[in-house]
């Protein structure tokens, strides 16, 4: 089954520029992640992700996330 969320992350002010930080996601196993942009130092990651439960989607995105964009906090999960 798909599973659609999205993670919202306030951003680490040593995390770079916006280009900076789609390189690292890029470079990651979110690479198939949506991005968006909206409040200065925010960025959304819209996932759509296969796994047999949204908890599992859930938590490996997070996971993957803390790792491609360390110091980033989670400020909101939609659609969870």
């Amino acid at each position: 089954m798909v599973h659609d969320f999205t993670l919202v992350y306030a951003l680490d002010s040593d995390m770079g520029s916006q280009e900076d930080v789609l390189r690292q996601l890029a470079g990651s196993d979110c690479a198939d992640v949506s991005v968006g942009w909206g409040r200065p130092g925010h960025v959304g990651l819209a996932f759509s992700r296969k796994a047999d439960d949204s908890d599992a989607a859930v938590t490996l995105a997070m996971a993957q996330a803390a790792q491609a964009l360390p110091g980033a906090v989670l400020v909101r999960a939609d659609g969870v």
